[in-house]
């Protein structure tokens, strides 16, 4: 006896309101600006991937503390629009 399944949905995918408090939740400090893009920025270059992610995300920049006067990449945060699982935390490598 075989078992169909004929009603399957699936999960609404994450906003980016959603991103945005799945991030502030990952992120410590305050005073805190974000810029969230629905596709990869041509200057992200995060050693994690070999090109783009497999599954859509939402690619967060977070800003850089100010009171730092050093040239340091940017801080990328990247979170599945599926799953919301933050699926990269780190450099954007894109240093000068």
């Amino acid at each position: 006896m075989s078992m169909q399944i004929t009603n399957v949905k699936e999960f609404p995918p994450i906003t980016k309101p959603q991103a945005l408090q799945i991030l502030e939740r990952d992120i410590t400090g305050t005073n805190k600006q974000y810029k969230c893009y629905s596709q990869k920025p041509k200057n992200c270059n995060m050693y994690m991937y070999n090109g783009e992610p497999t599954e859509p995300c939402w690619f967060v920049y977070v800003s850089a503390d100010e009171d730092l006067m050093i040239l340091q990449g940017s801080r990328v945060i990247v979170i599945s629009r599926v799953t919301g699982k933050i699926l990269y935390h780190g450099s954007a490598n894109d240093e000068g």
